[in-house]
């Protein structure tokens, strides 16, 4: 018999400071760009990982070259690299997104995110980190909660000076952004528009940038600019509902 059940979901944020990590710098450098994972454990020393970086191209590439040079393995917290056997498989690369998969096996007992997670946690456990201007947002699925306090000491443990770590939440997890991941239904122009605002302060309250001035930074005109903003915002809105309509038509565990 099948029973169906919630998996856990359990938050946390790393905050680094400038000259702490060369991903961290990179992502400093470049608020724009983003560093996307998701990562399977399949056992203490190994996981299968979906790897996406978006953002402006010259910026995709100088990131890329940085995992490239780590060959994609697990991000080590010191200047001790991970040692691993890795496979990289590259799925899709545009000038500014890039997707791969990767197979990390006989991984080392490095001090890492990856590892602490896989000790606290066991096989089978799904990982969500997205990363942007130096701050990383993880979010781990786990079957019950017996094992977050193992998990947050671990992660405490493991983050060394310079490394904030800003504890979220234990939950029931409802939602899965996988589609976010490996699809959008935003063009290139519109994530750029989009990102570009949201980095400048266009959506904060008071705004920080007008329309006008951000068309002038970005040198397009400034109807092209709100054009694209309202499409991708539109996308968004419209992707937020259909998301909330099937969880309010999602039967109840």
């Amino acid at each position: 018999m099948t029973h169906q059940r919630r998996l856990r979901e359990v938050t946390f944020t790393l905050a680094y400071e400038r000259g702490v990590d060369p991903v961290a710098d990179v992502l400093h450098e470049h608020p724009t760009l983003q560093a996307s994972k998701i990562s399977v454990t399949l056992g203490p020393m190994s996981a299968v990982q979906l790897v996406r970086l978006t953002g402006p191209p010259e910026a995709a590439d100088r990131l890329q070259t940085v995992l490239e040079d780590r060959e994609f393995r697990p991000r080590p917290i010191g200047i001790e690299p991970c040692r691993a056997t890795n496979t990289v498989y590259p799925l899709e690369c545009t000038p500014r997104r890039r997707l791969c998969c990767v197979y990390v096996d006989e991984l080392d007992d490095c001090p890492s995110i990856d590892s602490a997670i896989a000790a606290a946690s066991g096989t089978g456990t799904i990982c969500e980190c997205n990363a942007h201007a130096g701050r990383e947002q993880w979010r781990v699925l786990l079957r019950s909660d017996e094992c977050v306090g193992d998990l947050f000491d671990l992660v405490e443990e493991t983050c060394t000076a310079g490394i904030d770590v800003e504890l979220g939440h234990i939950g029931e997890a409802t939602t899965w952004h996988g589609d976010d991941f490996v699809g959008s239904d935003l063009t290139g122009t519109q994530q750029q528009a989009i990102a570009e605002a949201a980095a400048r302060g266009y959506y904060e309250r008071p705004r920080e940038v007008t329309i006008g001035e951000l068309a002038a930074e970005l040198d397009v005109p400034e109807s092209t600019l709100s054009y694209r903003l309202r499409m991708a915002e539109s996308q968004l809105v419209k992707r937020y509902l259909e998301r909330h309509a099937e969880l309010e038509d999602a039967p109840l565990a």
